[in-house]
């Protein structure tokens, strides 16, 4: 094989937002967990996480790195941390450089996320015409949350079956809230879903963002809801032990 390489794709959570208090910077993906996981299963981490993404993006990204950077002769460990289940991108009128403005220390960069602006709960846009454009998906956010939470759970499964059929090793994880509605129509696409190799998924309260916020750590640098370096560090050693204890890093196995 060519190269060891540990594929981290996301939002904000693996690329380690704010660890240091910037929303991007090299200390910052040099110590979340993704990267210290890479690490300790002697991979070169390749982080391609963005901030803000939603769960279509994470997925175009992977796809986009895939079609543009993979040797089948290479050992591809894929690592995905999943955003809110309700977050959306939606195809903009004009190109958003987030590249240049908020993650400029990226690995690898997929260029059609400057296609789409990301929506979630909490950002309201710059300027006029952004903010009203943002205005009104919020509204639609709000009153389709199963419906998004659906189109996640395609996202999963998509992204899933694309890399069994590459027989390529990977572990999903959730970063915040993913599934919050219990409905036969969203149960169907969960019980799809390889629970061995996506952790604790329907179990929030183990999401990263919110198991170790429920355990009492804050991050006193940070402007929005970003942990510093102990729960990364922490995270990066419980995913380390679930990998070893299921040999979810020796070999692709169905």
């Amino acid at each position: 094989m060519n190269k060891h390489i540990m594929l981290i794709a996301g939002g904000s959570d693996p690329a380690g937002s704010e660890i240091d208090g910037t929303c991007d910077s090299v200390y910052n993906r040099q110590h979340s967990f993704g990267n210290l996981l890479a690490r300790k299963l002697y991979y070169e981490p390749v982080n391609i996480a963005v901030a803000g993404s939603a769960n279509g993006g994470i997925v175009r990204s992977v796809l986009d790195w895939f079609n543009n950077n993979y040797d089948p002769g290479d050992d591809v460990f894929v690592l995905v941390g999943w955003a809110d289940g309700i977050r959306m991108e939606v195809p903009f009128y004009q190109k958003t450089a987030y590249k240049e403005e908020w993650d400029n220390h990226v690995d690898w960069y997929s260029y059609t996320h400057d296609d789409y602006i990301r929506i979630n709960v909490s950002y309201k846009g710059n300027g006029k015409r952004e903010q009203e454009f943002i205005e009104n998906y919020h509204r639609f956010m709000v009153d389709n949350k199963l419906y998004l939470e659906i189109q996640s759970a395609n996202y999963i499964m998509q992204l899933q079956y694309f890399l069994k059929m590459k027989q390529v090793k990977y572990l999903f994880v959730n970063t915040l809230y993913m599934f919050t509605h219990d409905h036969s129509t969203l149960n169907w696409y969960k019980q799809q879903i390889d629970s061995k190799r996506f952790l604790n998924f329907e179990d929030n309260e183990e999401s990263f963002y919110f198991k170790y916020q429920n355990l009492g750590y804050k991050n006193p640098k940070a402007e929005f809801f970003h942990h510093g370096e102990e729960p990364h560090r922490l995270y990066s050693e419980h995913l380390y032990q679930y990998i070893l204890d299921n040999n979810l890093h020796v070999t692709y196995k169905d």
